[in-house]
């Protein structure tokens, strides 16, 4: 029979009814709530903030640090810790980066990666393999399906619905130029069609319908459908689609 191995570092801080698998690492400084289940071969770095009836499954890396290459860009500056408020599901294979903040009742998939400083709102849904950059914010109630590429600085907003294989750019010099992103702006109750690609600097109004496979490289206005490569206007959202 295998016995179970928990390694706990000092300050840790456990609520009633946890729950853990084989092989699970938790670093100082960590407060976990009640009725929290780990699953196995599962690390939590230091100073991460676990809410009650939180569940991580197997595979999972839980506030990351930061590390950067010598040719980053990017300042290396440590955030606050990752907090996972109550009721989130964090899905096998997933990585979450310190200094992001998961609100209530998310659910997370398999094989997600979440950098530093995103905050995501309560009640929403992010597919398997989708990987947010750092400072991406999403709004209540909205769902990122699978395999979909958020860049860094995005705001989406609340009750979006964005398919799966969407990217969104935020850089069009291919990083030759310095200072050349555009934040992406997606409002509320848009919807966002699968493999569709938005440039950027672009705001999708809301209520606007992307379709598939379309190519966006201007604002969208609220409640129009656009659809092409470059995507252009073809008419207004049908009435039962909007909320």
């Amino acid at each position: 029979m295998r016995s179970k191995n928990l390694t706990i570092e000092s300050k840790v801080k456990c609520g009633t009814n946890f729950i853990y698998e084989h092989n699970v690492v938790i670093y100082k400084n960590v407060t976990i709530g009640n009725n929290v289940s780990v699953g196995n071969n599962v690390v939590i770095y230091p100073d991460t903030i676990i809410g009650d009836n939180v569940t991580i499954l197997d595979n999972c890396i839980i506030g990351k640090p930061l590390r950067f290459g010598a040719n980053s860009a990017r300042k290396i500056t440590q955030p606050g810790p990752l907090i996972l408020k109550n009721g989130v599901i964090v899905g096998s294979g997933s990585i979450i980066y310190r200094g992001s903040l998961i609100e209530k009742n998310v659910y997370i998939g398999d094989m997600v990666n979440i950098r530093d400083r995103c905050h995501i709102d309560h009640d929403t849904t992010i597919g398997k393999m989708v990987s947010l950059e750092h400072h991406v914010t999403i709004g209540h109630h909205s769902r990122v399906m699978d395999c979909s590429q958020i860049t860094e600085y995005s705001e989406i907003k609340n009750y979006v619905f964005i398919g799966p294989d969407v990217s969104l750019c935020s850089d069009p010099s291919f990083a030759r130029i310095k200072n050349a992103d555009k934040k992406i702006v997606i409002e509320d109750k848009a919807m966002i069609g699968a493999n569709a690609s938005i440039m950027p600097g672009v705001t999708i109004g809301k209520n606007a319908l992307v379709a598939g496979g379309s190519v966006v490289i201007k604002n969208v206005p609220p409640k129009k459908v656009v659809l092409g490569n470059p995507a252009k206007i073809l008419w207004d959202v049908d009435s039962s689609l909007i909320l």
